[in-house]
């Protein structure tokens, strides 16, 4: 391993990112009430199934198993409570930046290269945001970081594995698959660049040849069991078009069209600059290069062939070979003035565009919520004269719909100690004269309409609680 000894001051530095990179996750971090994804991992992590029941559960919805299983222990551990699921993510997100500063420090020769690219990890506002998303993203980013970590050392894949080693690439490859699919395409991508090494280098070394053979027994392992159980593909994942090949998902990534665009072009610029040395050396940027090459390509091209399946969170994991290969490159990069205005370019847009979102905005001003106000919803109901409430439900109970929100009402009207009642109207042949129908708009463009059971109602009244609507209705003649 390079022996960079770091200085007092560079130690305090790092700390000090770490630990405002950990603020700024976990600072109100249940500002927003979960959304409906969210609410659908919080009912399959539900800690009173068994464990074969939350599995069979998993098979019928997402199938992002590490996830579920992680956050069901997570909830038996620390409680089934509404406002304590994200910490799980908000922890992960954290360790995420200890092991890309370990990654950095593995695989650099220069110490500001690792203090600059665990500042842009630290204050990366895609991961951030899904550090405050209760899905599998942030975990599939943290076990890919794992994985990275554990195969690379000096910039090389590390020629002797211990069987511990190979163990850990099994198990750890498992549970990022699991995590999420498109993490299939890092396997692909190591692959790929061992057959790169064996031609380029000559290399023919029985530990790559082992992992190489190994990855392929992973891979079919988890297709035979992703196959058999998928049930659906999203049907709301739209076609690339033509805006997309300027930036890449670069403005969601870094959070402008301005910033991401800063970003691609000073990627591409080091990158054209490097790539013979990229090449010559075959090291960790090579097979870097290659993965945000497949990340694109696979998907796309999958995309046009048969339907569209590429959006920017499926490949959160993009991120570490692109901060990687901008930390890296920029302190190879000869040019001291392009050094600079890169570096000062970055950091300042990095840094002042969180005064443009919430996690600076909330220390001076207003913000508002950006997903469906649940809570508030909630405390408007029992200040009402009816405390009879439901969800607007899906006759069909599609994904099991119709589940997921009563068990997240339920449990947050749990958590406000309030005394609602919440009836399944579908099952109910009689109803209340007075009756409250909650209608999330977050996953649907659907306007609300009268289910049968109430054709004999009239509304008599109608909320906004942003991407959610609230109606009450009352029987006509009371």
């Amino acid at each position: 391993m390079f022996s960079l000894k770091f200085k007092k001051i560079e130690i305090t530095f790092v700390v000090l990112l770490i630990f405002f990179g950990s603020f700024i996750r976990f600072y109100n971090l249940n500002f927003d009430d979960l959304w409906s994804d969210e609410m659908t991992s919080y009912w399959l992590s539900n800690p009173f199934y068994s464990f074969s029941e939350t599995i069979s559960l998993i098979f019928e919805s997402n199938l992002m198993i590490s996830f579920e299983i992680i956050l069901k222990i997570f909830h038996k551990l620390f409680g089934y409570d509404v406002h304590i699921s994200r910490y799980l993510n908000a922890i992960i997100s954290v360790f995420s930046i200890i092991l890309f500063f370990n990654l950095l420090r593995k695989n650099s020769v220069n110490i500001n290269s690792i203090l600059y690219g665990t500042f842009l990890l630290a204050f990366n506002i895609f991961h951030i945001r899904y550090a405050m998303e209760l899905r599998s993203y942030t975990l599939t980013f943290f076990l890919a970081l794992m994985l990275i970590n554990l195969l690379f050392e000096d910039q090389y894949l590390k020629k002797k594995n211990s069987y511990l080693d190979y163990f850990l690439i099994i198990i750890i490859s498992l549970l990022m698959l699991f995590s999420h699919s498109f993490s299939i395409i890092i396997i692909f991508s190591l692959n790929f660049y061992i057959l790169c090494l064996w031609f380029l280098k000559k290399d023919d070394n029985s530990d790559l040849i082992k992992i190489f053979f190994l990855n392929i027994f992973i891979v079919i392992f988890f297709l035979l069991f992703y196959l058999k159980g998928i049930s659906h593909t999203p049907n709301w994942i739209e076609q690339l078009d033509i805006s997309f090949f300027t930036n890449y998902f670069f403005s969601n990534f870094f959070g402008s069209r301005l910033i991401g665009g800063v970003y691609l072009v000073v990627l591409l610029y080091l990158l054209t600059k490097s790539i013979k040395q990229i090449i010559n050396k075959a090291n960790i940027n090579l097979f870097f290069l290659i993965l945000i090459f497949f990340s694109y390509f696979l998907p796309g091209i999958y995309g046009y062939i048969f339907e569209p399946i590429l959006i920017n969170r499926y490949i959160i994991f993009v991120l570490i070979p692109i901060l990687f290969l901008i930390s890296h490159l920029t302190f190879e990069f000869n040019y001291n003035l392009v050094k600079k205005i890169f570096l000062s370019l970055i950091i300042m847009l990095t840094f002042f565009n969180h005064f443009t979102e919430n996690t600076f905005k909330q220390f001076y001003t207003n913000i508002y919520p950006s997903k469906p106000e649940i809570g508030k919803t909630l405390k408007f109901i029992n200040k009402s004269n009816s405390l009879n409430y439901s969800v607007l439900l899906d006759g069909n109970n599609k994904l099991n719909i119709n589940n997921i929100y009563e068990n997240y009402l339920n449990n947050y009207t749990k958590k406000l100690k309030f005394d609602l009642n919440f009836i399944n109207y579908l099952d109910k042949k009689t109803l209340p004269n007075d009756f409250w129908i909650i209608h999330i708009r977050d996953i649907t463009e659907t306007e609300f309409k009268k289910p049968n059971n109430f054709l004999n109602y009239t509304i008599k009244e109608k909320k906004y609680f942003n991407r959610l609507e609230l109606y009450q209705l009352k029987k006509n003649g009371t």
